[in-house]
């Protein structure tokens, strides 16, 4: 059993301000907030959802831009005892009712500037459509209204309500249709992060207080945090980096600072808005950070306050991550890895002297977690095989239909321990003194021509190219469907990089198409959006 299992997320904050009352906890929209002030208006905000019929193991979404009021709600509904999940609010109406459908939840916490489009989201989750059909083509689940039934001469409004600093509720359940509550430990609250399925619809991960807490203490721990530090908070509420920005810094006392959303297009003002913050913990992913190197000047105007940075979510090019490492002299550069369902789960401090011509490690198991490699017989091996994962960190399950649904199993790892097990999908092989090296995904092999060919390995050929600073192999969709397109941003010509590529892959294995290109697109999460440029019908 981990050490863990009994801490809330919301006591993090609760101990820091029992510590520490006067020391700043967040610092958004022009204000600094301490950890007392903090923690009482969490407080004041959990009674009042208290009062509006919020129970524990009840399902709360929070659907507001990041600031302070969607702070203050993830924190009040975990204080209230709720599963908590934060939704993003540039996503479309339809798929934010998606997600509330899926978790099964039951209100929504949503601020002045996000009230109208909640709404939406609320009205269309509770719409009879064609996706709540069963798979077999079974009969449609009949139309729920979109609020509570107040009976006649009532009105709809009588199902939201006003709370504290500009956030509202929104009932999306009727009181009667209310999911079962969970099984322990989610009965008494969690949190929810979606990550994209393989049918496009947005998946409920669901997490326990303790598989974050976990994670935020080891994390705290292994990057120094301490009372002094400013940590800049530049990811989505959303995606899984910030429970390392609110949650490890509550851990630690330090202050959470939150960067604000317009910025992240802009590398050259993240680089300044790091320096005017005296940032001094940084967590985000490659292409923001390659975006700071090409396009944001952070070569000549380095942050003098950055202590100790981190990177996760996708590979870092090895040219730019090189770069880096020389920028950064004895700063700590961590790289960070794990999938939404295990957040972080093995970890490297990257040495200062690599280089672009040795292997990258994502490191061994953060403590707590066993990882190791199966064959495709389900044992572990020597060679390359799926990465799997157990241990404290791994997730509870998915929230499908309001249910949970536990893809996890029972299996017998090297050390003959039997573990619950969550198979990550990707490819890798593991060293001796259980380093692990990631070598793509098992689904973003193709095969070709009778060759199954892994798309990152021929990605990893062209980022080992000298003239390439970035780029993407994919396989297309569309009129191009079965072809092998490399987007690449370089100075060199599409014609050069196939040149490039001829004297390092196999015939099978080189692109159908190079597209030269000035950006990658990202999506909401600063990943490079690969869904995308699969789906793109440019050629130059």
């Amino acid at each position: 059993m981990s050490d863990t299992d009994d801490i809330r997320l919301d006591a993090l904050l609760t101990a820091a301000a029992r510590r520490h009352p006067g020391r700043p906890a967040l610092t958004a929209e022009g204000r600094t907030w301490t950890y007392a002030e903090l923690d009482d208006a969490v407080d004041a905000l959990a009674g009042r959802l208290a009062a509006a019929g919020v129970t524990p193991g009840d399902r709360v979404g929070v659907h507001a831009p990041k600031g302070t009021a969607a702070v203050l709600g993830i924190y009040a509904g975990l204080r209230a005892g709720a599963v908590v999940a934060p939704l993003d609010v540039a996503d479309p109406p339809v798929r934010t009712a998606h997600m509330v459908r899926g978790a099964g939840i039951s209100v929504l916490l949503t601020s002045d500037r996000a009230l109208e489009t909640s709404r939406r989201a609320a009205k269309e989750a509770m719409t009879r459509e064609k996706d709540l059909q069963s798979s077999d083509n079974g009969p449609e689940k009949p139309a729920r209204p979109a609020f509570e039934d107040r009976g006649p001469g009532q009105s709809p409004a009588a199902t939201e309500g006003a709370l504290d600093h500009g956030l509202h509720w929104i009932r999306t359940l009727p009181t009667a249709e209310k999911p079962h509550p969970l099984p322990a430990p989610t009965d008494r609250g969690g949190y929810v992060l979606f990550t994209s399925g393989s049918t496009g619809r947005p998946k409920g991960v669901l997490l326990s207080h303790a598989n974050v807490a976990h994670f935020a203490l080891w994390a705290a721990e292994e990057l120094g945090l301490t009372g002094t530090d400013r940590v800049g908070s530049q990811a989505a509420l959303t995606f899984d980096l910030t429970t390392f920005d609110l949650f490890s810094t509550a851990a630690a006392g330090a202050c959470a600072v939150l960067m604000p959303d317009v910025l992240r297009a802009f590398p050259r003002d993240v680089v300044g808005w790091l320096t005017e913050q005296r940032i001094t913990a940084f967590y985000a992913v490659p292409s923001l950070y390659q975006g700071m190197l090409e396009q944001g000047g952070i070569e000549g105007n380095f942050p003098a306050s950055l202590r100790v940075a981190a990177f996760a979510g996708e590979p870092f090019a090895p040219r730019p991550l090189e770069r880096y490492l020389g920028l950064l002299g004895d700063v700590p550069f961590y790289n960070l890895y794990g999938p939404t369902e295990t957040n972080v789960c093995t970890y490297s401090r990257v040495p200062a002297d690599w280089t672009a011509d040795q292997e990258i490690t994502i490191g061994r198991a953060v403590d707590g977690d066993t990882v190791d490699v199966f064959d495709e017989d389900g044992r572990p091996t020597d060679g390359q095989g799926e990465i799997l994962v157990a241990g404290a960190t791994v997730f509870q399950g998915y929230l499908q239909d309001g249910a949970l649904v536990d893809p996890t199993r029972t299996v017998v790892f090297r050390d003959g321990v039997p573990r619950r097990a969550y198979a990550t999908g990707d490819i890798g092989r593991i060293t001796g003194d259980g380093r692990v090296f990631l070598r793509g995904r098992g689904d973003s092999q193709v095969k070709r021509r009778g060759h199954r060919i892994d798309l990152l390995d021929v990605e990893s050929a062209v980022l080992g190219l000298p003239q390439v600073a970035a780029a993407a192999v994919v396989a297309k969709d569309g009129p191009h469907r079965g072809e092998i397109w490399a987007y690449v941003r370089t100075a060199a010509s599409a014609e050069d990089v196939l040149a490039g590529l001829r004297g390092v892959l196999p015939l099978r294995m080189l692109p159908d198409r190079v597209v030269t290109t000035d950006s990658l697109p990202v999506n909401a999460r600063g990943k490079v959006d690969r869904r995308a440029l699969a789906t793109s019908t440019a050629t130059a």
